[in-house]
């Protein structure tokens, strides 16, 4: 049992001391930063799923579904004069209706971390500053309308299929 005891307290020094040697070890930054990284407090948001239809010149192609979770500056986003949820569904809304087009296709699944900066960018200039830090993609799919709707469903059948 003393046996047992003196084995976790060795450990535990050696515990306590590597976490030491490894703060010392560990490069330093300037106090500037140290400040400016210790006041910035960030929240989360997540979005509902959501779906918009992409439309072209022969009518909805397919739609995009997707829900994000988006990280925000705390004290940025105290201050926004309108609602948080409505400034991220308006820069969903307009980035993904303007990107539908590129996710239709399977080349244009390859910018998604341009896309993400994007739409950060337009949420940003929504809100008229700089409330969102990073988007964060939960889930983000293209469905071609055919494989959403049912064949022979009369509720999506045109009076001119009939």
């Amino acid at each position: 049992m003393i046996g047992q005891v003196f084995f976790a307290l060795w450990i535990a020094a050696i515990t306590l001391g590597g976490v030491y040697f490894g703060q010392q070890m560990a490069p330093e930054a300037s106090a500037g930063e140290n400040v400016a990284q210790d006041n910035v407090r960030y929240n989360s948001f997540k979005t509902d799923l959501f779906a918009i239809p992409y439309v072209n010149e022969t009518g909805i192609v397919g739609y995009v579904t997707g829900r994000f979770t988006v990280k925000t500056v705390a004290s940025e986003e105290a201050a926004l004069q309108i609602p948080l949820n409505t400034v991220i569904l308006d820069a969903l809304s307009r980035h993904f209706y303007a990107e539908a087009d590129n996710l239709a296709q399977p080349t244009g699944w390859g910018n998604l971390s341009e896309s993400m900066a994007g739409l950060r960018e337009i949420a940003n200039r929504t809100a008229g500053r700089d409330v969102v830090a990073e988007v964060l993609i939960e889930q983000l799919d293209f469905f071609d309308k055919n494989s959403v709707r049912v064949p022979g469903d009369a509720r999506f059948e045109s009076v001119e299929d009939n």
